[in-house]
């Protein structure tokens, strides 16, 4: 038997001896494009292996989703209502974003000087905001959004400095806790009250461990300990009880800032939202004491890079999200800036000046637009080389999303519904890629009876199988 087979093999290895000795008598640059040859072929050929079976175990649930979002502060500008539509729509071209952050300021005065003559909302007296901010506001709200409000910088006179356009330190005197809280209950009565837009959450400071020469300011985790019943009681007295408490934005993923008010039962009990940055950041699983019904939210991260629009910048943020919604494991995942107005030139934002949509924008709309509030993402088998998040809605919905950042496509690949069916409808990949912007494909048949279907994902791309079960 064994010599059965030595004796077929043996033309193909003297084959393969001369064709390496007569490869060896090439010249350097006809070997180097030889070797270039074989890693295509072999790289061709393993794209052409099928891969391990992707299992969606549809009855392991995590958590739940709150949605995605971008900010509206730093120098967006008013957006056109074409803009609007896609970043708060998900009818036509839209990605479904649910959440627009915006900056409270501490007065008129503290406004115009941060954003410009002319640019701010005329009030009386009292807290208020850039023009652009309202009016973003008014129109992500009336296509369904909710608003996410925070602090950049307490006045001047509770900081260090004693300058609100300049840094500094927080000055943690009850008479401030007071003050500020004041300050930011009347910013959610204005916008409740006033303009008939309801604040779902609301943040005492962002970046409490940036102090630099514009509005910023450093606080301590204590100093949230100690503010946020504050907060709390200003709110209720406001009549604004419903609003989430959300600490402590720090720009880096860690819970640095949180973790005094949370050691605190009492104070942890009144903190809806425990949200972080991702700047220079790597996903991990942040852990809290007293944590019962907090959800856990990233809400800012963009980069300084040259611009780019590009599937480039598009995977790198694509990789984010499913790495944030699987190892951190967050109800919510916030970009940035939704567009670059001042034309600064670098990555901060989901549009540039002239209202050029990044593939990056698309790349969350393979989330966003399908995988809506209230959501959970289900459990995933996957041994292959897609990064996949898979995520079931009510009636039965569900949304699977593929990352492929390979250079060479994944062929056929299984895809098995286990636990559910989806027999009487087919799946919709919606595919973002180099030449394709959210696009949906031909639908798919779910085989062996309903439990199965099977897709080859390009290279360097990101689909979304949108499907019903039954």
């Amino acid at each position: 038997m064994l010599s059965s087979i030595y004796s077929r093999l043996e033309p193909l290895r003297v084959r393969c001896i001369a064709v390496t000795a007569q490869i060896a008598s090439w010249p350097l640059y006809a070997k180097i494009y030889a070797l270039l040859i074989l890693v295509f072929v072999v790289c061709f050929a393993l794209s052409n292996i099928p891969s391990a079976p992707i299992t969606i175990n549809w009855g392991t649930a995590y958590q739940m989703i709150d949605g995605f979002g971008a900010s509206s502060a730093g120098d967006v500008g008013t957006l056109s209502p074409a803009l609007m539509d896609f970043f708060y729509t998900t009818t036509n071209s839209g990605i479904g974003l649910d959440f627009i952050r915006l900056k409270i300021y501490p007065d008129f005065v503290d406004c115009e000087g941060d954003e410009g003559t002319g640019n701010c909302v005329k009030v009386a007296a009292g807290p208020t905001q850039s023009v652009s901010d309202l009016a973003n506001a008014q129109a992500a709200a009336a296509r369904g959004a909710k608003i996410v409000a925070g602090e950049w910088s307490p006045p001047g006179s509770m900081k260090s400095t004693g300058l609100y356009q300049y840094g500094g330190s927080f000055k943690g005197y009850a008479s401030n806790y007071t003050g500020l809280a004041s300050i930011q209950a009347s910013f959610v009565g204005l916008m409740s009250g006033t303009y008939r837009i309801p604040v779902y959450a609301l943040s005492p400071q962002n970046e409490p461990d940036v102090n630099q020469p514009y509005p910023t300011c450093a606080w301590t985790s204590q100093q949230f300990h100690d503010y946020v019943p504050y907060l709390a009681e200003a709110l209720v007295k406001a009549g604004q009880g419903s609003v989430k408490i959300m600490i402590s934005e720090q720009g880096t993923w860690a819970n640095t800032y949180d973790a005094a008010a949370m050691n605190d039962p009492k104070v942890a009990n009144v903190i809806g939202i425990l949200a972080e940055h991702a700047y220079g950041s790597t996903a991990s699983p942040l852990e809290w004491n007293n944590l019962t019904n907090q959800h856990v939210w990233e809400t800012e991260v963009s980069d300084f890079n040259s611009y780019d629009s590009s599937m480039t910048s598009a995977l790198i943020y694509a990789t984010e999200i499913h790495n944030w919604l699987t190892v951190a494991k967050v109800n919510a995942w916030f970009w940035w800036a939704l567009k670059d107005d001042q034309g600064e030139g670098h990555n901060c934002c989901l549009a540039d000046s002239k209202g050029n949509i990044a593939k990056r924008a698309y790349a969350i709309g393979n989330w966003s637009k399908f995988v809506r509030p209230g959501w959970q993402r289900t459990g995933i088998t996957n041994r292959g080389s897609l990064l996949v998040t898979a995520f079931k809605g009510p009636d039965r919905q569900f949304a699977i999303v593929a990352v492929n950042d390979r250079l060479w496509p994944v062929r056929n690949q299984a895809f098995v519904l286990d636990g559910v069916t989806s027999q009487r409808s087919r799946v919709t990949p919606w595919l973002t890629s180099a030449t394709a912007s959210l696009v949906p494909q031909p639908p798919v048949s779910v085989k062996s009876n309903g439990t199965m279907f099977t897709y080859s994902v390009p290279a360097k791309s990101i689909v979304t199988f949108q499907g019903q079960a039954d």
